[in-house]
């Protein structure tokens, strides 16, 4: 696996895109729980939305605030760790969290093998509904996926949960059929009217893996072209 470590030591470096799933940890109180980050201003504070499944029940904010926090994110191939501290805590309209804005984000690079840019129509369940999805990049390792929103954005957002399984239907190029692949979501991220999750495989059964790879390879032998 490729892997470095770096700090970002200026304020002005530090890029946390908005509606990134944060993973959040407060170890003093045995807390971990998943944000989305909701909005921020720079060099002073972030604000983020606990997922609705996440801190259930009632909880004081007085015991909360001041708390350290530990928090991390995947964008694209790489993890970002920081932490902050909380500085107020919301209940209403929805349990959100404002905390000090990091002063230094520590990256760690993650992606194992290449991923290759493409085009492939796909669906997945969630919930109980039947939604297209299209693969835009893929390696023998994961791809990532786009869904264009509807007026479900909302909920969709909510359901698709980093860490929880997927099933996706993919349609390769030349089958008649369309292949079956489980994964894990790795990544959450909605940008305007989209959302954009990245997908780690799953044990996938040796014929779809021998799909997946001859399919890369029709990619490269094309790029070579």
């Amino acid at each position: 696996m490729e892997a470095f470590h770096a700090n970002l030591q200026h304020k002005d470096q530090i890029h946390i895109p908005l509606g990134s799933e944060l993973l959040a940890e407060i170890s003093k109180m045995n807390l971990r729980f998943k944000f989305s980050l909701v909005g921020m201003e720079k060099g002073q504070f972030l604000v983020a939305k606990v997922y609705p499944n996440d801190l259930l029940g009632t909880f004081r904010s007085e015991a909360i605030k001041e708390s350290n926090i530990s928090l991390s994110y995947l964008n694209g191939d790489t993890v970002y760790e920081f932490s902050s501290e909380v500085l107020n805590v919301v209940s209403h309209p929805a349990k959100m969290f404002f905390m000090t804005y990091p002063r230094k984000i520590e990256e760690v690079k993650v992606r194992k093998s290449t991923r290759y840019d493409c085009t492939l129509p796909a669906m997945t369940m969630v919930g109980h509904e039947i939604l297209s999805v299209t693969v835009v990049d893929i390696s023998k390792e994961g791809c990532q996926c786009l869904i264009r929103e509807q007026n479900n954005g909302d909920s969709l957002g909510d359901l698709l949960q980093v860490n929880k399984r997927i099933d996706l239907r993919v349609q390769f190029p030349g089958s008649a059929h369309k292949s079956e692949i489980a994964g894990t979501i790795r990544t959450v991220t909605r940008d305007q009217d989209r959302i954009i999750m990245g997908v780690s495989f799953k044990e996938l059964r040796a014929n779809v893996q021998t799909e997946v790879e001859s399919f890369i390879s029709h990619v490269t032998v094309k790029r070579k072209h």
